[in-house]
């Protein structure tokens, strides 16, 4: 379509320029012929052959105005169509509506010798002849209806070649496009999932193979996507299967390690217990050494079943943490001097770089990540140095525990933080630790929402870092100064545990205190052996007393005395549902094994409360 519009526009611009060129050298040529019959009747002055000859020119087509001019321009002839045009002064602007051909008249001329005529203006200089001019006025009108005609055959032929190409189009679009829009719409239905659509077979034959392999493609993903659906519900079925036998035997775990923990902790306390009584007395130097290795023996297993129960608490979720702001110096001197001994005992440098920051996290929660952090860089760096240091890094305080020990391999790095994974210890030997104090550390860094980072390559020691929040410096308000060592004495303390090994052992612990120990060890006796008596200074109750709750007696006990009694309960209960019991009775909880120390601190503070 186009270039046919190009053609036809080509054509008729040249069609309309011959035109031109034509009507103008029309003009001329009447022009010339009318100067050429003109010659005798200028010179002899015969105005009616003048006239006759105008006429005889403005018969002719288009044709409006015939002048003659005399030499000197005088007017000899002038002869027009009706209704004349306005008649225009020599030399004025022509009118746009018709075309002006002016043609001179040639000739001897006439040589006038009289000397009653002046010689000037009416007579030409000797040996010069005279020349007249014509003037032949032709209007344009006919010229602009053949323009005006070829113009609407263009127009008719542009009409006729549009149709032409709609219908061309439209008969495409219905036999190619059309069907590969159908197609295209189709292949999209595929993609969305919907394979039950089909092309119909229609257009040419490339258009019809074309369509005719899109519907076998959709039969062929139609089958294979009901094959996958078969084998998605079988290993899906597999899978529940699976999973339901993973539940019952976790189950069954769970149940063996509640009774095992629970079997466990009853002696594993008592023996603690009756060790930290023993060791209070004074012994023989060989006697000491055998108490001194059975305290380091009851410790270990306190360590084992202490990190259990962290590991269990966390998976569970019941791990409740307290985020506040506080300074870093005081808790790092703290783990400065827990380990300061055991460095110097092994020719270890623990070095601690001091700090004014302040961060925003759980300091027992942190204090125990550090610990670990700490414990773990001592056991893996015999004879080198342990750096504890803290950067500030933006809004964050990077804590840095750096040593030079052999290192840890890439590819080792992810698994040191899972359960009872010791790199250099495939034997096992307690002394080396249980392999649960950096899958603790993972635990707590996700807890606090802290970022821990590890960067360490063989033969150039381990780089732990976790990145606390800062916080801003705060004005602390000092608390009571610690208790005296004989602030237990003459403390009366009401003992609640129906497992008599655990209760003799925890009676004579507090009774080596200077405590006055009142035990129970059936809860129906509980207020009989009160009897006559003051109320207690604080109650010592084991969460589970026989078939009873130890929380339902600690509050029988207030209503009783009428007194809001302090108390601890000890639990060899691990599960989440005891722990959320005692944190809503708004009481502390120590799980047994009881760490001695941990119990006369916690009794110290009541007893100062």
């Amino acid at each position: 379509m186009v270039m046919a519009l190009v053609l036809i526009a080509y054509f008729t611009s040249s069609r309309l320029s011959d035109l031109e060129a034509a009507h103008v050298q029309r003009g001329k040529a009447l022009a010339r012929q009318l100067a050429a019959a003109s010659e005798y009747g200028v010179f002899s002055g015969n105005l009616d052959s003048l006239r006759k000859q105008a006429n005889s020119i403005l018969q002719e087509q288009d044709v409006v105005r015939v002048t003659v001019f005399s030499p000197l321009q005088e007017i000899l002839a002038d002869s027009a169509r009706l209704p004349a045009p306005d008649s225009l002064p020599l030399g004025s602007r022509e009118r746009r509506s018709t075309l002006r051909f002016r043609e001179k008249v040639t000739g001897p001329g006439v040589i006038l010798d009289d000397a009653f005529l002046e010689t000037g203006s009416n007579t030409s200089p000797p040996g010069e002849p005279h020349h007249g001019e014509v003037l032949v006025e032709m209007s344009r009108d006919s010229l602009r209806d053949e323009e005006a005609r070829l113009l609407r055959t263009a127009i008719v032929m542009v009409a006729a070649i549009l149709c032409a190409s709609i219908i061309l189009a439209l008969r495409m679009s219905r036999g190619i496009s059309g069907p590969i829009q159908r197609i295209a719409s189709t292949v999209a239905s595929f993609g969305q999932g919907t394979l039950t659509a089909r092309v119909p077979a229609e257009g040419g034959k490339s258009l019809r193979m074309l369509a005719l392999g899109v519907n076998e493609m959709a039969d062929r993903l139609s089958a294979s996507r009901e094959d996958l659906e078969r084998q998605i519900d079988a290993a899906t079925r597999e899978l529940k299967k699976k999973k339901e036998e993973a539940e019952q035997g976790n189950q069954a775990k769970t149940r063996f390690l509640a009774a095992a923990s629970h079997d466990l902790r009853q002696p594993m306390h008592a023996l603690g217990l009756f060790v930290a009584e023993l060791g209070q007395k004074p012994h023989a130097p060989d006697t000491r050494r055998l108490v001194e290795q059975i305290a380091v023996s009851a410790e270990t297993m306190e360590n084992l079943l202490d990190s259990l129960l962290d590991i269990s608490r966390l998976d569970a979720g019941v791990l409740d943490r307290q985020i506040k702001p506080f300074p870093l110096q005081p808790l790092l001197e703290r783990i400065d001097v827990d380990y300061r001994r055991e460095a110097d005992h092994n020719g270890q440098r623990l070095r601690l770089r001091a700090t004014d920051a302040w961060v925003e996290s759980d300091p027992l929660l942190l204090e125990r990540i550090l610990h670990n952090l700490i414990s773990n860089a001592l056991r893996y760096a015999p004879g080198g140095t342990v750096l504890l240091a803290c950067r500030r890094r933006g809004r964050v305080v990077r804590i840095e525990v750096r040593d030079n020990g052999p290192g840890i391999a890439p590819e080792a790095q992810e698994a040191i933080f899972q359960e009872f994974i010791q790199l250099d210890n495939p034997e096992r030997n307690r002394a080396k630790g249980l392999g649960l104090g950096l899958a603790i550390v993972r635990r707590l860094t996700d807890l606090l929402d802290h970022r821990l980072t590890l960067h360490s390559r063989p033969g150039h020691g381990a780089l732990f870092a976790v990145e606390v929040p800062r916080a801003s410096p705060r004005t602390l308000i000092d608390g009571a100064p610690p208790p005296p060592a004989h602030a237990l004495h003459g403390l009366h303390v009401l003992l609640v545990d129906d497992d008599p090994l655990a209760l003799a052992s925890t009676a004579s612990l507090l009774e080596s205190w200077g405590c006055a120990v009142t035990t129970v060890s059936e809860p129906a006796l509980l207020l009989h052996s009160l009897a006559g008596s003051p109320p207690p200074d604080i109650i010592l109750c084991e969460y589970k007393v026989g078939k009873s709750s130890g929380l339902l007696l600690v509050r029988n006990l207030r209503n009783h005395f009428v007194k809001v009694i302090p108390a601890i309960i000890l639990g060899s209960d691990t599960s989440a549902e005891a722990l959320a019991d005692v944190q809503q009775e708004g009481l502390p909880l120590l799980h047994k094994p009881v760490r001695p120390g941990r119990l006369r601190a916690l009794l110290q503070r009541k007893t100062q409360a």
